[in-house]
């Protein structure tokens, strides 16, 4: 490669121009670094690809038998296995990109990742996410952890660690000791209704009617000096937690009057509050999940090419 002054920039080629650019294939386009010397194989060869994807989905397999096992919630890898399928030999329209060194996808500005169904990570060593400022994890419905081996820990250098089940329960449970400190402070537990500690069968409750002590063996107090003082209690400040958030989603089946699917077919949504959003039917037919607090809100849609 040269310069407009013959100038040596390189060896192999360049792909450039001042304009817009655009690389397109109907049938699919797998991008990869590993060539076939002097053309030798077949055009499509991708059982490096294919091989780096399948051992994901193992990975992906092995860690959902355990999480299931241990009752929690577990990856969906149904829909690696279609992608998968509609990787190899790019039966169906999509794109396969390999690099037997690495890869790295890098911008000053923003990246964004997005999928109208679904997005997996795997890595058979190590997965790092590094921020500079926060990490942000937020979904529609349930959110699963699950450590087979070495245990979790949750660590906060500066602030508070909050945890809250703001509509529901909190559950907590160990097969051996559970230890909690306060290396500088104080430890306080409060209940509305009532508080019971259980062990052996002997029991305290503790309660706005007292203070009950049941046991089928001896009590004893062990103390320099037992005093009996008139009635007292003591108040706490009220916790509020936010109510509930409603939680609707809406999906359209977009077909004419015979049942036709328009499958494939760009569309406009607008929201109740005005925003219009654009998007792209599935094979199915079916549109994005539209999210609302209110179940009677309107959303309207429109086919662009119709």
């Amino acid at each position: 490669l040269v310069n407009q002054n013959k100038d040596e920039r390189g060896e192999g080629f360049e792909l450039r121009t001042d304009d817009w650019g655009a690389i397109a294939a109907n049938r699919g386009l797998y991008i990869t670094t590993q060539t076939q010397p002097k053309a030798q194989g077949k055009q499509l060869d991708m059982q490096a690809a294919i091989a780096q994807i399948e051992n994901a989905l193992s990975i992906a397999k092995a860690l959902q038998n355990a999480a299931t096992q241990s009752e929690a919630h577990s990856a969906d890898t149904d829909s690696q296995d279609q992608l998968k399928a509609n990787l190899t030999q790019l039966t169906q329209s999509g794109l396969l990109a390999y690099a037997q060194e690495g890869m790295a996808l890098t911008s000053p500005e923003n990246i964004q990742l997005s999928t109208a169904n679904s997005l997996t990570l795997t890595s058979e060593n190590q997965t790092d996410i590094n921020a500079l400022k926060n990490i942000t994890l937020s979904s529609a419905e349930a959110i699963g952890l699950f450590a087979q081996k070495s245990g979790m820990k949750l660590f906060a250098n500066q602030g508070d660690i909050e945890v809250q089940a703001q509509n529901a329960n909190l559950n907590m449970a160990a097969k051996q000791d559970i230890k909690m400190d306060s290396v500088d402070g104080k430890v306080t537990i409060t209940a509305k209704d009532n508080l019971t500690l259980i062990c052996g069968g002997s029991y305290i409750k503790i309660s706005s009617e007292g203070i009950e002590l049941g046991t089928q063996d001896n009590i004893y107090l062990k103390c320099n000096v037992f005093q009996k003082m008139g009635m007292a209690d003591m108040n706490i400040d009220d916790l509020s937690l936010p109510d509930i958030i409603g939680d609707y989603a809406v999906k359209f089946i977009c077909k004419d009057e015979s049942g036709k699917i328009y499958a494939n077919e760009r569309y406009i949504a607008t929201l109740p509050n005005g925003k219009k959003v654009q998007g792209q039917t599935d094979k199915n037919g079916y549109t994005q999940a539209f999210h609302s607090v209110d179940e009677n809100e309107i959303i309207t849609l429109e086919l662009i090419s119709r």
